[in-house]
């Protein structure tokens, strides 16, 4: 009897526990999830503009003079160091080489270092060797001279169909700490290394199945510059036979994992990187661990003191049944809330809260089903980028309130001439993305005209005097293999030479 009132109040114990372990285990993967996105989203819209420069600069005169050696090769280079200083100081990068195609560099922001790049070769660097064949390079690497770790961006430069040399950005990890702020969170590179961590102490390890495992030691020291790493200590976590957790049920153990030296179990979301190789990791412990194997050992010995009489059993049935309904009813409220909550955050997850277009996250997520349809229907599609002309100026002088103001006028003015069909996604600031289903280019630029029209002849009443506005625009239209990257490159290059030809205007490329 004793045993069968044992065996009785450990699997009701379990039951309870159990559930409430389930619950928080389903909170807090919901809680790293969220991180994790909000991760891949900082990292996108960071390095949106920065993977942009090296293709930028290498239709950019200047740089091409210097790798030819035209108009005087001194002069075309320190013309051209001043202006990489200035397009480095503006895009806040580390680093702006122009490389020859002898893996020689010409031209560097940072010429005045000691020892300069200048004159150096990277002819063994992968930014070079995929650039040199005719690829964009998007990856970490420890880098030349000072070895400062970092992203690095390259495109290959041509002229007249002939590949002449490779521009180079680099952007250091220090600008790039906030990505991993939160709890335990890290992100690794495409071999599997951690190059951020929010603890210091476990970057420069590496996951367990990265394929820095296969890599021979030069390859490690050529890229790293070192060749033994740790693993990090991330395992499954494990039941601990005659302790307090060992009531844990497997289905519920597999979802957890053991971290670093932490004895409490952690629940990790990742997500990789669409436009790069990296990977981040979020980390969330789950910090009721103790308290809830706490509360079984107390439960176990309650229903087991509970189940001795058969009087006392009977009140512990109904006092079991009113616990039960008791949880059922606030599991089926906390399931109703979570839903609620979910539909409200799916909601804000689509649509920008100001100007009601789509988010960036959500455009995009839209934009890559119908670049899948019209590639299977074989139909035209086009892309606008337009950005607010001296949106910047406007906040200063009239205030955010009517700088936000003129955002959801544009919006409703896109709105008013845009079809059903047609999305707008506020992707920046005060830039915006359109997206127009069998819309050829011709078609798209009578579109972006109708709308940069319409702009002129707004103006918002509550400011004084009453203001205008005007926006620019890029166009480019879907083209074979293409991705939603390749069309943004092109438009962002198309709105690019709009404002440098004067804003107010629409550029097709």
């Amino acid at each position: 009897m004793l045993l069968i009132c044992w065996v009785a109040a450990d699997r009701t114990a379990t039951s309870l526990v159990g559930d409430k372990l389930a619950q928080t285990l389903t909170s807090e993967q919901t809680v790293a999830d969220r991180v994790a996105d909000g991760m891949i989203h900082a990292i996108t819209t960071d390095l949106a503009m920065v993977r942009a420069i090296p293709s930028t600069l290498a239709e950019v005169d200047l740089v091409r003079n210097a790798l030819r050696g035209q108009d005087g090769e001194a002069g075309a280079i320190t013309r051209t160091n001043g202006f990489l200083r200035s397009v480095q100081g503006y895009f806040g990068v580390d680093m702006l080489w122009v490389i020859n195609a002898q893996g020689i560099c010409v031209a560097a922001s940072n010429d005045n270092d000691r020892p300069s790049p200048v004159g150096q070769s990277v002819a063994d660097k992968p930014y070079f060797k995929s650039a040199i064949l005719g690829a964009r390079f998007e990856r970490y690497a420890a880098g030349w001279g000072s070895q400062t770790p970092g992203l690095y961006f390259s495109a290959p430069v041509y002229r007249e169909g002939v590949l002449i040399g490779v521009v180079m950005t680099k952007i250091g990890l220090s600008r790039l700490r906030h990505w991993v702020g939160s709890g335990e969170s890290f992100i690794t590179d495409g071999n599997g290394v951690v190059i951020l961590a929010n603890d210091p102490a476990y970057e420069n390890r590496f996951m367990h199945g990265g394929t820095i495992g296969s890599m021979d030691l030069a390859q490690r020291e050529a890229l790293y510059h070192q060749s033994e790493f740790q693993p990090m200590p991330i395992a499954p976590f494990r039941r601990a036979p005659g302790r307090s957790n060992a009531w844990v049920p497997q289905d519920i153990l597999d979802r957890m994992s053991e971290f670093g030296t932490h004895e409490i179990p952690f629940v990790i979301a990742s997500r990789d990187s669409s436009s790069n190789d990296l990977t981040i990791y979020a980390v969330e412990d789950v910090d009721t661990w103790e308290g809830l194997t706490r509360q079984h050992g107390k439960d176990v010995a309650l229903f087991f003191l509970l189940y001795l009489g058969g009087f006392v059993i009977a009140g512990l049935a109904g006092l079991t049944y009113l616990r039960e309904r008791s949880l059922h009813r606030k599991t089926r409220q906390s399931n109703a809330e979570l839903r609620a909550a979910n539909n409200q955050l799916a909601f804000e997850a689509s649509y920008d809260e100001l100007t009601g277009s789509l988010t960036r996250r959500y455009f995009f997520h839209r934009f890559d089903q119908l670049l899948a349809d019209a590639h299977r229907k074989d139909e035209p599609l086009s892309l606008i980028l337009a950005d607010l002309d001296y949106f910047k100026s406007i906040n200063d002088t009239y205030g955010h309130a009517i700088g936000d103001q003129v955002l959801c006028r544009f919006v409703l003015v896109c709105s008013s001439v845009l079809r059903g069909d047609d999305l707008i996604g506020r992707i920046g600031g005060e830039e915006f993305a359109i997206l127009l289903p069998g819309a050829s280019e011709r078609d798209a630029l009578r579109v972006a005209d109708r709308i940069r029209e319409r702009c002129k002849r707004e103006s918002l009443e509550g400011s004084e005097p009453p203001l205008r506005f005007s926006a620019s625009f890029g166009i480019t239209e879907w083209q074979d293999e293409d991705s939603p990257m390749n069309m943004v490159e092109r438009a962002d290059m198309a709105l690019y030479r709009a404002k440098r030809a004067g804003r107010d205007r629409c550029w097709v490329f």
